[in-house]
């Protein structure tokens, strides 16, 4: 039933300011992609792939390579969770900017290969959880969508890395666990000055590092998981 499935999910920035409109790419920044491969027995693989460099297309094609090289290496469809509005939407624009940009040419093509075989589990949810989306919204949040299917999502609580005392404070984060929103906002661009910079020896790099392919990975089984769920549902209609 589950034979050689992938799984996506990207981490974004936004250095230049907050975003005006969530499809228009021109706001956002890869920063990191969490990737999980499940051929059907056992857990599933699941790895981190990070931004190696600074906002320039040579390390966003960089990243995209990465990405398309991992995922061709282990086949499949691609489940994602409203990947056809986000994460789907900015990695084929990326592709296009490098390629226009000379720099990585057969992105675009790469790209839309990977996705020939798109599951995007937020419209599934959406039919299958009808009262869990909210007014004014077309599919439920991921982690309501979980909720609905007993799926447990892991926490990252900031307690569990040591980072310096104010530290979080300075980023404008006051709450105890990992939002995606924190990373958009202040994490991501972190870590990317931290590379930028050559801060990869020091500690605090380590444990922001640490953080980000955590909670990065984090959602990679959830997807799995709801995707059984969704396709357990629709069996037993």
């Amino acid at each position: 039933m589950n034979e050689g499935r992938l799984a996506l999910d990207i981490e974004t920035a936004s250095p230049r300011g907050e975003p005006t409109d969530f499809q228009n790419t021109a706001d956002f920044e890869l920063v990191a992609v969490g990737l999980g491969y499940h051929d059907g027995d056992g857990d599933a693989k699941v790895e981190v792939l990070l931004r190696d460099g600074g906002w320039e297309a040579e390390h966003t094609a960089d990243l995209l390579r990465r990405v398309v090289e991992w995922c061709e290496a282990h086949g499949g469809p691609v489940v994602t969770y409203n990947g056809e509005f986000f994460d789907e939407h900015h990695l084929r624009a990326w592709a296009t900017t490098v390629a226009d940009e000379g720099v990585w040419p057969d992105a675009p093509s790469r790209v839309d290969a990977l996705f020939s075989n798109h599951v995007d589990l937020g419209t599934l949810a959406a039919t299958a959880y009808p009262n869990a989306v909210r007014p004014n919204r077309e599919i439920p949040a991921l982690w309501k969508a979980c909720d609905e299917a007993g799926i447990a999502q892991p926490t990252v609580w900031y307690d569990d890395y040591d980072l310096p005392p104010n530290y979080l404070d300075r980023l404008g984060i006051d709450d105890r666990h990992v939002k995606g929103a924190h990373v958009g906002e202040a994490l991501g661009e972190q870590f990317v000055d931290g590379v930028v910079a050559g801060l990869d020896h020091t500690h605090t790099h380590a444990e922001l590092t640490r953080l980000l392919v955590d909670y990065a990975a984090g959602d990679i089984e959830p997807l799995f998981s709801l995707h059984d769920a969704l396709r357990r549902l629709d069996t037993e209609a």
